[in-house]
């Protein structure tokens, strides 16, 4: 018995390069055209668009800082309304 020959696993951080890259070039695509542009199961494909789609709703209120304190890297999220009004603060002028 032989079975059909099937597309070698892709990590989900692959399929997610490669899915930002191919609608980098093509913005609107269908999750079934961008399986068949990247070479990647649709399934592995849809779970990859799912991330960034949280990823992108998680990021447009928060902002992510990373800052080195001593050997190690401490990671923040700071809201993007506090982030915005601390800026405007320091360019004001009288």
């Amino acid at each position: 018995m032989t079975f059909p020959l099937s597309t070698p696993r892709v990590d989900l951080g692959q399929a997610m390069a490669a899915v930002l890259q191919v609608l980098k070039e093509s913005p609107s695509m269908s999750i079934a055209g961008l399986s068949k542009a990247t070479g990647i199961d649709r399934r592995t494909v849809k779970k990859a668009v799912d991330l960034i789609l949280k990823v992108q709703d998680s990021l447009t209120a928060q902002k992510m800082r990373r800052e080195k304190v001593g050997k190690a890297w401490i990671i923040s999220f700071v809201k993007r309304t506090s982030d915005l009004l601390d800026s405007a603060k320091t360019k004001m002028h009288r």
